[in-house]
């Protein structure tokens, strides 16, 4: 991202008496929405404090601009000059960026795009067009997804004498907010559409490593929440729990697997240790584990009866660890601690067999004196590269990131490049980075019996599967064990009954070996063969591409199965599936990113012609598969 330079003018042809723009613009509204514009002082941008104008654009159940508008008297005036930095406020949490913008007498005048974490050099906004006259100057903040804009000491000057404090007008200012979901292209700065194009040509080149393509074949795995919240009935302990309280009666490692693999679920991740410290297996650096139970006679290890049970019954095992330890006194004296995390870390990746996944969630908090622990993730993955390779790295880590929620749903546009974590990837830059969705089959993630009658329904958990696999991510559904160790029977017979429904609807492929042609590209019929490791290739000069299917005869559907060949990447940005009435060709389901699977409901069609419409791709469009299914009971 360039910054301004300190000599830019920016000349302004302004008709400050005000013709309004030709064309209509987005809905202006009185402040609202959780936008804010007002004058703070200091507002601090990369760690340095200057006075300015605090510009959050609307975010509470809309989207788009905040305004500023200042009514300035420039008779006296002969070369006034805007000057301000461009800033976005310490703490933002995003790198999304924004636009800011100038206008007068309801011309734009001025526009850029930023997103470093320090103030710009100084802009210089020309507004000689407007002097000796009266003008309505307007500062604008869009949101593209981060909101904390810092205008840094705005003023007007003519020469060496300041005319206006933007700053200290702030409060008198008439604040709007312009709604909009998206930013029309023609309205985005030069240098951010040029950074767009660039990272458009990048993006299609980032590909997944071989442990993220395997991770994602997964689709549906499984978590256990199990500790001493089981027994104390808390979804969070405190690290002073005694652990004589943790004492499954009837614990069945082999139990959860069944249930596990009953549901079509491929990997089982156990919180091995949670918040509060407890160990479920007997770690060398801590009496605070199972070790300290009467459960097994102090000599029981919950880690390796689950991961023996899941090797036995086929499903792949993953640990998560939880970096923060409400139990543990060297938390908070971050070199020791850091070296603690590590051995207990080695101790689970060396002792259980293969480990598929592992899991640190980024909850932080201040050790016994009072400071807060700094986590040393690169050296964490260290130790999982070393000891477990093939094990991707998730959540807090660099090869799966989280949803951005608990309710298991991804977004409708969920694109697996994203930009990297500088903390996590150690580097800026695109990186393959899919996405997954966690949630509890339950409203808690430990059991509580309170909630038997509150395992989520069958269409509830359907809904959820059809956001999340079908949505290019990775269904991530807690199951935890009771106290006596078990998966309870709610919980086991609702994954019974989610199973056979996407059995009885997923079973039949109605597209699989149809006759499939396109007129761009070679290999249709390849969509269309059930088989992965081939895939419909566009002509690498296309970035749309229509493939159409021929059923040997009518049949009607109402679910839809996409993917993209994403060992190549992702590059679709936008589709429709199309069914012939014998007319016309009429669209069913329409949608944006396909990535790993798609999945689409609809109301039932029947046809014998269908075809997908690509209409919008980053690269020339990979199809891996396509397929109609029918969900018994209609849409």
């Amino acid at each position: 991202m360039r910054t301004v330079a300190a000599a830019l003018l920016v000349a302004a042809s302004c008709v400050c008496a005000g013709a309004r723009a030709e064309e209509a613009g987005p809905r202006r509204e009185p402040i609202g929405y959780g936008a804010e514009f007002v004058r703070r002082d200091p507002c601090r941008c990369g760690g340095v404090g200057l006075k300015g104008i605090f510009a959050h654009p609307p975010w509470r159940g809309a989207k788009g601009r905040v305004i500023g508008a200042f009514e300035l008297d420039l008779a006296a005036s002969r070369e006034p000059v805007l000057v301000f930095r461009m800033g976005i406020l310490d703490g933002h949490g995003s790198d999304k960026g924004v636009i800011f913008r100038v206008s007068a007498g309801g011309r734009e005048l001025w526009r850029e795009f930023h997103r470093e974490g320090a103030w710009s050099d100084p802009v210089k906004v020309d507004l000689r067009p407007c002097a000796g006259r009266k003008v309505s100057l307007e500062l604008a903040v869009d949101s593209l997804g981060e909101h904390y804009a810092c205008w840094g000491e705005p003023r007007i000057v003519d020469g060496a004498k300041v005319l206006f404090d933007l700053a200290e007008m702030a409060a008198a200012a008439r604040r709007y907010v312009e709604l909009m979901d998206e930013i029309p292209e023609k309205d985005l700065p030069a240098s951010l559409l040029g950074q767009r194009r660039d990272e458009l040509r990048q993006a299609v080149e980032v590909r997944p490593s071989a442990r993220q393509l395997a991770w994602q074949e997964l689709e549906f795995i499984a978590f256990a929440h199990f500790g001493v919240n089981t027994f104390t009935d808390k979804e969070w302990g405190d690290g002073t729990e005694d652990p004589a309280i943790f004492n499954p009666t009837a614990l069945d490692a082999r139990q959860w697997v069944r249930v596990c693999r009953e549901a079509g679920m491929r990997l089982l991740i156990l919180t091995a240790k949670h918040h509060d410290g407890f160990c479920l297996w007997p770690s060398r650096y801590t009496d605070h584990s199972v070790k300290r139970s009467p459960w097994r006679g102090g000599r029981g290890d919950v880690v390796r009866e689950v991961s023996e049970a899941c090797r036995e019954g086929g499903l792949k095992f993953g640990i998560y660890l939880s970096p923060w330890d409400r139990h543990e006194p060297s938390y908070g004296d971050s070199p020791r601690y850091n070296e603690y995390f590590r051995n207990q870390l080695t101790e689970l990746l060396t002792g259980y067999g293969e480990v598929a996944e592992v899991w640190f969630d980024g909850a932080c908090g201040e050790g016994p004196n009072g400071k807060r622990q700094e986590y040393d993730w690169q050296s964490y993955y260290e130790v999982v590269r070393r000891h477990q390779p093939g094990a991707v790295i998730a959540i807090s880590g660099p090869d799966v990131r989280w949803v951005g929620n608990e309710d298991g749903v991804a977004r409708e546009t969920e694109w697996s490049v994203q930009n990297a974590s500088p903390a996590f990837h150690g580097r800026s830059g695109l990186v393959w980075w899919p996405a997954e969705c966690d949630v509890s089959i339950r409203p808690g993630w430990f059991y509580h019996a309170q909630e038997d009658s509150k395992v989520k329904s069958l269409e509830h958990l359907l809904d959820i599967y059809y956001k999340s696999v079908g949505r290019n991510a990775v269904l991530l559904l807690n199951l935890p064990p009771d106290r006596r160790g078990l998966i309870h029977e709610a919980d086991a017979a609702r994954l019974r009954e989610l199973r056979r429904a996407l059995d009885e609807t997923f079973r039949t492929n109605l597209a699989s070996g149809a006759r499939a042609a396109s007129p761009d590209g070679d290999g249709a019929s390849r969509a269309v063969d059930g088989d992965p490791a081939t895939y419909f290739a566009a002509r690498e000069d296309t970035r749309s591409a229509t493939i159409e299917i021929e059923l040997a005869r009518p049949a009607t559907f109402n679910r839809s199965m996409l993917r993209e060949y994403i060992p190549l990447g992702q590059r679709i940005e936008e589709y429709s599936l199309e069914a012939h009435d014998g007319r016309a060709w009429r669209a069913f389901a329409k949608g944006t990113t396909i990535g790993y699977k798609k999945l689409d409901r609809f109301a039932p069609v029947t046809a014998s012609r269908v075809r997908l419409v690509i209409s919008k791709a980053r690269a020339a469009p990979l199809v891996g598969e396509i397929g109609l299914y029918m969900a018994p009971g209609g849409a």
